[in-house]
């Protein structure tokens, strides 16, 4: 299951979130930080902020990996399908915990478009590549 197109995807597609992020939250398109998950652990709340950035890269890295090896067995549906679903309900999810919101209205209007765009370039990328992976070696004797 490890290759080398895995392992790039992964870090070519964690490199490009987290450039991502900056930018969104740079020119405000997010309301969150995306490491602002650090002041609320201990370990990492008075740390240097490039110590949360290589946690997020490597937490990323991570999921997106998993990603992978769950697109590879959704070789049957179209790549398009599977990432605008899982880039919905993952961006969607995302957001809701970082609000909490009391209200599915208060919820709604708290999503950020560009936040679930990003998702789902990076969902796309993952998938595309894990499908004609999977494919592209299937046909191999």
């Amino acid at each position: 299951m490890f290759n080398k197109t895995m392992i790039w995807t992964t870090i070519i597609a964690a490199l490009f979130t987290m450039g991502a992020l900056k930018f969104l939250h740079f020119f405000n398109f997010i309301k969150w930080s995306p490491v602002g998950w650090g002041g609320k652990w201990l370990l990492f709340g008075s740390s240097h902020e490039g110590w949360k950035w290589a946690l997020l890269f490597i937490i990323l890295v991570i999921a997106f990996g998993l990603f992978y090896g769950l697109s590879r067995a959704t070789a049957n549906i179209p790549p398009a399908i599977t990432a605008i679903a899982v880039s919905i309900v993952a961006a969607v999810a995302i957001e809701w915990i970082i609000y909490s919101p009391l209200t599915f209205t208060e919820g709604v209007k708290k999503l950020s478009i560009p936040f679930i765009s990003l998702i789902a370039i990076v969902s796309r990328f993952i998938t595309g590549t894990a499908v004609y992976m999977k494919k592209t070696f299937e046909r191999q004797p």
